[in-house]
């Protein structure tokens, strides 16, 4: 009798608890299941670290007004907030705009949600360092959709996005990087960007194609990635001349256009391996100043030979591993670009391995053009040798975009 009792006042208490406050849970961070409990916390002015939703991407969604359900000036100290699994959809509200852009919030994730259209007044208007919207489902980004968000760093990856409508992301002169990788892009509108962007990423879409004025009025950025899509030639970049990084990997490219990166004296790593670049004269074309300290990466193309001809190669560093280079030049040519191989060239080469040349005169073809089919299992060999060779160029990149330096002293 005595268990029963004391049963009964325990659940008694739970449910008097659970109405007065709510059933959020309590660790290192609050964790609201749903946007119900959130409305029933009573304790949001102390609110840190918040997340709302599931970890399990089964869990029950909701439709829901984002400028109703945030009473943002209740949140004093939230620095921190993550809605994840808990929106079916996002619902409109005309007419008035909610604002955290004097909080103390720094970061907002969205993870996992369903957001098929991003209208303006649809998010309470944020200043943070970095708004993420990765994997949402979302389709389209309409314009004006963040006009007064002062947003540091904004990511739309992994979601289904094939066209960027101008006006439609931050363009405030807070913004310095923007994310939109694995989507589906094809189309970027003139005005995209704001003129205070350093980075933007566009890798893993399906361009093939991107307008010279979209990249006009971009005087500050230092990073452009646009591997793995498809584009045929190199975007006009010229304008570009403060870039450190161009990342173009992973496409169809074939030729290089004359001078496009003459006036680039910034530049460090021009990544253009994985590709179909087969002219001996591609150095040529480049026409980078000749003291500049450059990483070219021309690894995985079409090359058979280099013509160095008038080609200064003071401070560059080659990556050249995976192009099927003729045998019959291959001494000649490495004693030519020795001590401006990559770490990586040396390491592959030293191995034994890796394929390095191919002896066309001694093949089933009787022509050279007719190897391309042996140049790809070529390709093949090498990319399985590569798997665990620890060849990769992002620690450098990284060294090179954001210049950290770390010191040990006994």
């Amino acid at each position: 009798m005595l268990f029963i009792t004391i049963a009964v006042l325990f659940f008694v208490n739970i449910f008097r608890f659970q109405g007065v406050t709510s059933v959020c849970k309590q660790s290192y961070m609050t964790i609201c299941d749903s946007f119900d409990d959130l409305k029933n916390y009573t304790d949001k002015e102390n609110l840190s670290i918040l997340m709302i939703g599931s970890e399990n991407a089964q869990a029950m969604k909701s439709s829901v007004n984002l400028m109703k359900v945030f009473n943002l000036e209740n949140y004093y100290k939230l620095t921190n907030l993550y809605v994840v699994h808990a929106i079916s959809n996002l619902e409109l509200t005309f007419a008035f705009e909610c604002t955290f852009s004097n909080s103390s919030l720094e970061y907002v994730t969205f993870y996992g949600n369903s957001m098929k259209n991003i209208e303006e007044y649809h998010f309470p208007v944020f200043g943070v360092k970095k708004f993420s919207l990765v994997n949402n489902q979302i389709e389209a980004v309409k314009g004006g959709a963040f006009t007064y968000h002062n947003i540091e760093n904004i990511d739309l990856s992994d979601n289904l996005m094939e066209n960027i409508e101008a006006g439609a992301l931050p363009q405030s002169s807070q913004t310095k990087i923007i994310t939109i990788r694995k989507n589906k892009l094809t189309h970027v509108e003139i005005g995209s960007f704001p003129s205070s962007l350093e980075s933007l990423n566009l890798d893993w879409n399906k361009f093939r194609l991107i307008q010279e004025e979209v990249f006009a009025n971009l005087p500050n950025l230092r990073e452009l990635t646009l591997s793995h899509n498809s584009f045929n030639e190199i975007p006009k970049i010229n304008s570009l001349t403060q870039l450190v990084i161009f990342d173009v990997s992973f496409n169809a490219i074939t030729t290089i256009p004359n001078d496009i990166f003459k006036n680039m004296n910034k530049l460090k790593l021009l990544d253009l391996s994985n590709n179909n670049i087969y002219s001996p004269l591609v150095l040529q074309h480049f026409q980078i100043p000749a003291k500049q300290e450059l990483t070219i990466s021309l690894a995985l193309n079409r090359l058979r030979s280099l013509n160095l001809t008038d080609v200064s190669l003071n401070e560059k560093t080659l990556v050249l591993y995976g192009n099927p280079w003729n045998c019959d030049i291959w001494h000649e040519m490495k004693t030519e670009l020795s001590g401006h191989e990559s770490e990586c060239d040396s390491k592959l080469l030293s191995n034994g391995k890796v394929p390095y040349c191919i002896n066309y005169r001694s093949g089933s073809y009787p022509f050279i053009a007719l190897w391309e089919q042996d140049i790809d299992r070529f390709h093949q060999t090498v990319k399985n040798s590569l798997k665990n060779s620890g060849c990769v160029l992002e620690p450098a990149r990284n060294h090179w975009l954001y210049n950290i330096h770390v010191a040990c002293v006994a």
